[in-house]
């Protein structure tokens, strides 16, 4: 019953072992087989290796095609920032957001497989959740520095702010990241006549998501906020990648007496299960495309060089100076 218990947790928390490996599931079917026939064994136990064989019998749900689904749009989208309500693109950035994040294996997580010269084959889907946050911080950069006229810029900081906040309600914590870390970008930081303008109660609320994600003391009010809420729920994967690459180069694999470190490997295994966690319950959002068209489209991000340029265009420096700062809160 103890071998039997360690298959079926493996099989029902990590089927994607077996389904990527034929032999290894092939064989555990056999071992199942086995007990299952075995007449010398308990009736509770053939009952047990009966349950374990269907599980393995039973293809699972077929995933989302990422690939297709993070195609650029084939026709350039006729959406806008203006078109769109703050809710349509929270919710089509979480359902983006949950795909990628409920698509990584736990294999990716092991090693700093992410910063190895392998890395595309080793943690695609890391990689894939890395470059869509970069994907959509300029777009948000870009929707915001795209509009020449300061009413203009003022209504879309404000927009992306709702954005970012309905993201929090949603706990969808990498959205408010990937939100806030634009607003803080110094091409947008430093737009000083626009942030006067935002509105007090906009202001409120990107200062209020700042604390929350704040990197200080390794995230602790960001840690909080996850353990306090109830899946559905997409945490910020850097803050765990931070966490796995310290376990790594802080603790050797091996004790002094040539042994398997058990002490690291349940270390790396607590975090690993915390995100596994919160990808096993999915959102109830259904996949608007046209909403996301907007979110994917690259022809709307201004290349990152071109950024801080175009930010000194419509605000330059004051008096030749150097660029002027203002805190989005103040």
């Amino acid at each position: 019953m103890r071998v039997l218990n360690v298959l079926r947790h493996w099989i029902s928390k990590h089927s994607h072992d077996f389904w990527s490996d034929e032999r290894l599931r092939g064989l555990t079917m056999d071992f199942l087989k086995e007990i299952e026939g075995s007449p010398g064994l308990l009736p509770a136990e053939h009952k047990a290796a009966a349950q374990l064989l269907r599980l393995l019998e039973r293809a699972p749900d077929r995933p989302v095609d990422l690939k297709t689904l993070f195609l650029p749009p084939h026709v350039p989208t006729k959406e806008s920032i203006e078109t769109l309500s703050a809710l349509e693109i929270a919710e089509q950035m979480t359902y983006l957001d949950y795909q990628i994040f409920s698509s990584i294996n736990s294999e990716e997580f092991l090693g700093q497989a992410w910063t190895k010269a392998d890395k595309a084959e080793r943690a695609p889907h890391i990689l894939l959740m890395t470059s869509h946050f970069n994907h959509i911080s300029n777009l948000v950069i870009s929707e915001i520095l795209k509009k020449y006229t300061l009413a203009g810029r003022v209504a879309a900081i404000e927009k992306w702010a709702a954005v970012a906040d309905i993201a929090r309600c949603l706990h969808n914590f990498n959205g408010v990241l990937q939100v806030c870390a634009a607003l803080s970008n110094t091409s947008v930081y430093r737009l000083k006549k626009t942030w006067e303008k935002v509105s007090k109660t906009s202001k409120q609320t990107i200062e209020r998501m700042q604390t929350i994600i704040s990197s200080e003391c390794r995230f602790r009010i960001l840690r909080d906020a996850l353990h306090r809420c109830d899946p559905p729920c997409i945490p910020y994967l850097g803050m765990y990648l931070s966490d796995l690459s310290f376990i790594e180069e802080g603790t050797t694999n091996y004790t002094p007496d040539g042994l398997l470190n058990f002490s690291k490997m349940r270390m790396i295994a607590h975090v690993i299960r915390e995100i596994r966690n919160f990808q096993q319950t999915p959102y109830k959002i259904d996949h608007i495309p046209k909403v996301c068209s907007f979110l994917l489209e690259p022809s709307l991000v201004i290349a990152e060089e071109r950024q801080y340029m175009l930010s000194l265009e419509l605000e330059p420096r004051a008096g030749g100076g150097a660029a002027a700062g203002a805190s989005p809160g103040s």
